[in-house]
């Protein structure tokens, strides 16, 4: 049976969040389709005007074109990619759903300003200038169309019953660690696997546990692959 592995990257992100658990999944033979969200991967403007519903589009396109491609496919999602990919779940014939860093629930201030200490003690300055730029040139249009997004697909995670993978990063800012603990919950799948990572805040394929992460996705697809 060929697997492939549909990777979606997150709200003002671009594929570089997920490309690396990527390149792994495909050094070990997997088909891999990485899309570029619409609105994603240049100047923040570019999400101005541009509907969730088009974010959901084009992740099923990328599904649709893997399929052909592939006996099955596992989806994994990253930030809101993890929204898109439990869609997809509801909606489609999945073999898998792995959710990196998922959001629920949003912005943990507390972490936020221990990672920004942080970042001032290390002279981390390029992770302060990304901080800044996300708070003031994300457009309000898409920040609203985000919420949407988290609204409707809190109703659908309990009719996802495929295997899941849920992974969640301890020091988070982006997103509250708890929403792992409700996604993980709410799921009604009968195979379904939580982790917690220590060390990572929200880029979790680019963090100090990658090895981990990747480690968690070669024993995921490789359950799928016996089933």
């Amino acid at each position: 049976m060929k697997v492939g592995c549909l990777l979606i990257h997150g709200f003002t992100g671009a594929p570089y969040e997920v490309l690396p658990l990527g390149e792994y999944l495909k050094s070990l033979g997997y088909e891999i389709e990485v899309p570029t969200l619409s609105g994603h991967g240049g100047n923040l403007n570019g999400l101005r005007g541009v509907s969730y519903k088009r974010w959901i589009e084009d992740a099923e396109r990328a599904f649709n074109a893997l399929s052909q491609r592939c006996d099955a496919v596992v989806v994994v999602g990253f930030s809101m990619g993890g929204l898109l990919a439990i869609n997809l779940a509801c909606k489609h014939k999945i073999a898998g759903l792995v959710t990196l860093s998922t959001p629920i629930y949003v912005y943990d201030l507390r972490q936020m300003a221990s990672n920004l200490l942080a970042a001032v003690r290390l002279k981390e300055y390029q992770r302060i200038k990304e901080y800044a730029q996300r708070a003031w040139e994300t457009p309000l249009s898409a920040a609203r169309n985000f919420q949407r997004l988290l609204s409707s697909t809190k109703q659908l995670i309990p009719q996802v019953r495929v295997p899941v993978l849920v992974v969640q990063g301890k020091r988070d800012d982006t997103v509250k660690a708890k929403s792992a603990g409700y996604i993980y919950n709410k799921i009604s799948s009968h195979s379904k696997t939580i982790h917690y990572l220590p060390e990572s805040t929200h880029l979790v394929c680019l963090g100090p546990e990658q090895e981990t992460v990747f480690q968690l996705l070669q024993q995921f697809m490789r359950g799928i692959e016996v089933r």
